[in-house]
């Protein structure tokens, strides 16, 4: 069956120049395809560009931090498509429904991640990159419906051609600063990486990072998610918890921040609505590498950690030692192998004990999200059911090296086990003495014997 999919390996194989062609060896129906739209009044279509580039010889830069340039080449081109006539495709502007299609010119400051996040946008990935000698390219864009005919097929590659020859164009003149400055941050967040997997850290918070986000239609995940519009207070670590002061290798900027330490407890705490989710988020988003603007450049954290919940799963075979002696009602199995629908503090139990026998380098407790009778001891819980707090105040090397990052205001008796806690008020950000914190819970559990009559 014909179809405009079909005819697109011809329609390519014609749209070539001195500086770029479309690969021969195009996947049909993978990274390359034409297709109706939904409701059949518009043409989608994407396929793959290779153009002329001699960046790397401009830019000397390493390759591996390259992504921080072609995020500068896609978000320019996503500008431009706004205001040039011949870019037009990109957005749909001539299409039935331009605001389909504005997922193509959607800004993101995405620009590496090890995780397959945010494929709806074009951003850096393994269909964008730079070569040594070239460019890659994912072209996108919609166009209006036309019937499969010869004289259509002529008309269809004649826009692409002429809006492949203004792409290429405009990918040229991307401004040389905004490339270089976008290459160098890559690989400050690389070689940060790299300096904190070697110096004994599994994060550092830059100071000036602002963490909160803006979500929009296309990216609605705090990891995806732009900067947060209008009022944005920045995190700078207090000189009570020990900043420490790090030169990166791209832009030879010296920076300081909080290092959270492989091994240690960091507790953040303070009322409700001050950040501390908004904190942890950005410490997950460490693992990806963020374009100038983000915000949460010069947050940086190693791969590999895990932020458990208390979401019930289907237990097979999990783990809930040493949080549970004995199986829960209603389960099969032992204790280091049990199955069975886990309530929502088994299946966290599980999701902890699974992280520590990893080894893996961080985990994040939420109180927001977090199944407290199994965080803290609770007066009517079972002798049977040991609690987070309880494990770590009698059997702290249980953690080896794995460092967890609890937020939360009510979960006093686990955050008394940290070796440093941060105190967010107004969202900005203070130290907390441990061994104050610790006085002060004293003293609020006294108060709270009015409660009992």
């Amino acid at each position: 069956m014909e179809t405009w999919t079909s005819h697109l390996t011809d329609i390519c194989s014609t749209i070539t120049s001195s500086g770029y062609h479309i690969p021969h060896d195009i996947r049909l129906g993978t990274d390359a395809f034409m297709v109706p739209s939904p409701d059949g009044q518009d043409l989608i279509f994407t396929f793959p560009l290779l153009m002329k580039s001699n960046l790397s010889e401009e830019i000397p830069l390493p390759l591996s931090s390259s992504a921080g340039a072609v995020h500068a080449i896609i978000e320019y081109c996503k500008r431009s498509a706004l205001k040039n006539k011949d870019l037009e495709p990109l957005c749909g502007k001539k299409s039935s429904n331009m605001s389909r299609y504005s997922v193509n010119v959607e800004p993101c400051t995405i620009a590496s991640s090890q995780s397959s996040i945010a494929s709806n946008l074009w951003r850096p990935d393994e269909q964008n990159y730079l070569l040594s000698n070239s460019i890659r390219l994912s072209v996108r864009g919609a166009i209006p419906f036309a019937p499969l005919t010869t004289i259509n097929i002529k008309v269809i590659r004649d826009i692409l051609e002429t809006y492949v020859d203004e792409l290429v164009k405009t990918v040229n003149k991307t401004p040389v600063r905004q490339l270089t400055q976008g290459w160098e941050t890559v690989q400050d967040q690389q070689c940060l990486r790299s300096y904190l997997d070697k110096n004994g850290y599994i994060c550092f918070i830059g100071d000036g990072t602002r963490p909160a986000r803006t979500y929009t239609k296309h990216r609605s995940w705090h990891r995806v998610a732009g900067p947060k519009d209008g009022v944005h207070i920045p995190f700078y670590c207090p000189v009570e918890s020990s900043p420490i002061e790090i030169t990166l290798e791209g832009s030879q900027k010296t920076i300081t921040g909080l290092g959270i330490k492989r091994g240690e407890i960091l507790a953040i705490t303070g009322s409700n609505a001050e950040g501390k989710t908004t904190l942890l988020s950005a410490i997950q988003a460490g693992e990806d590498d963020h374009a100038p603007g983000d915000g949460r450049e010069y947050l940086v954290t190693i791969p590999g950690g895990v932020a458990p919940d208390a979401t019930n799963i289907e237990l097979l075979g999990g783990d809930l030692r040493p949080f549970f002696k004995k199986i829960p009602p209603g389960m099969t199995g032992t204790p280091d192998s049990v199955f069975g629908q886990g309530s929502g503090s088994a299946s966290m139990a599980s999701r902890i004990s699974g992280a520590i026998r990893k080894q893996v380098p961080y985990i994040i407790i939420d109180e927001d999200r977090a199944a407290q009778n199994l965080m803290v001891p609770c007066y009517m819980s079972s002798p049977d059911v040991q609690s987070l707090a309880t494990l770590l105040a009698d059997h702290r090397d249980w953690l080896h090296e794995t460092s967890l990052i609890i937020a939360g205001s009510g979960l006093e008796l686990l955050i008394a086990q940290a070796d440093r806690i941060i105190r967010l008020e107004k969202h900005r950000v203070y130290a907390q003495s441990v061994t104050g914190y610790r006085e002060g819970l004293r003293d609020f559990f006294d108060t709270l014997s009015k409660f009992i009559p």
